[in-house]
């Protein structure tokens, strides 16, 4: 099995080996179906010699096709190393400059939810990071732009087509399917439900205003399923990247009496993330909103829409 690292600030991820496709009104479409953030790992389904996209499955389960000139590709070994060096995700948008100064040439700039490997340290200085690319080259990122890394890609080693993913993620990690929320909380959440309902939270609101885009996975512009699942993501726990509750996946339904912040809404087609006391945050593609916004299940809210208030389907929970 080969594998590949994206090294594009967001590479296009389609569904097809085609970029485009022909809708049902005659207009043409884009065939995107998701976005590899830099740094984040996939596994090499298909490597067609000299031309053609390439066939791909993300870590967190999403197949598709990748222009090849998007990836870097790496051995099992050499993907075993980079996964287990120490790093950082980059927290909003991030210029990588050759030194630690404003002035310094920018390398390169990548998006919230970007990998960075923590370089070998050196002599530190004061509100920097060295870094290094995905090819190696050390780059330079103000403390500012930089959170921890909270989530695990060793599920790239073991998913296979048909194998539920937290049965791949399970075996990949040595633990149970059932174990998965927990070790996530217990690692990055002082094993508290409430603080990581709240850090999805917090961690949708920094969306606030971005723009929708479909397939959009980046602050740059993001579609309903990108902004939850990239959400739930950065804080530990890989969920399925589309608008529904699939088995095999941590997301299980419950009662819309029993929803809590942090939770799931399903509507047909579309996703959201509940925040409390009614209150919700979604990428919509509405004329009105057109990005990442508020809306409310409250009848007496201002920000209340009545037609995805009717249409809510399900209500999803990890917990």
């Amino acid at each position: 099995m080969q594998y590949a690292l994206f090294i594009r600030p967001a590479a296009t991820i389609y569904d097809l080996p085609e970029k485009t496709r022909p809708g049902e009104d005659g207009q043409l479409l884009s065939a995107i179906g998701d976005e590899g953030l830099y740094g984040q790992s996939c596994q090499v389904v298909d490597h067609p010699d000299g031309e053609g996209m390439v066939r791909v499955c993300t870590f967190y389960g999403y197949p598709g096709y990748v222009d090849r000139e998007d990836l870097l590709f790496l051995t099992g070994e050499q993907l075993r190393a980079y996964l287990s060096a120490p790093s950082v995700m980059a927290a909003r948008e991030t210029d990588l400059l050759t030194c630690p100064k404003v002035a310094g040439v920018r390398l390169l700039t990548v998006g919230r939810g970007s990998r960075l490997r923590l370089a070998p340290e050196g002599e530190p200085v004061e509100g920097w990071t060295r870094v290094l690319l995905a090819d190696g080259r050390p780059a330079w990122a103000w403390n500012q732009s930089l959170e921890p890394l909270a989530w695990e890609e060793d599920a790239v080693f073991t998913q296979r087509e048909g194998l539920p993913f937290d049965d791949a993620l399970a075996q990949a990690l040595g633990i149970q399917p059932d174990q998965l929320v927990q070790r996530a909380l217990d690692r990055w959440h002082g094993g508290n439900e409430g603080a990581f309902r709240r850090a999805v939270c917090e961690t949708a609101r920094k969306y606030l205003g971005a723009q929708y885009r479909w397939g959009g996975k980046a602050g740059a512009g993001v579609d309903c399923s990108g902004l939850v699942s990239n959400v739930y993501m950065q804080n530990g726990v890989l969920i399925y990247r589309n608008a529904s509750i699939k088995p095999g996946w941590p997301v299980r339904e419950i009662p819309r009496a029993a929803m809590q912040p942090g939770d799931t809404l399903y509507f047909p087609g579309h996703v959201a993330l509940y925040l409390g006391e009614g209150m919700y945050i979604h990428s919509t593609g509405a004329a009105a909103s057109g990005g990442v916004v508020y809306n409310s299940l409250d009848p007496a809210s201002p920000l209340y829409r009545e037609d995805l208030d009717r249409k809510l389907t399900a209500v999803g929970t990890i917990f």
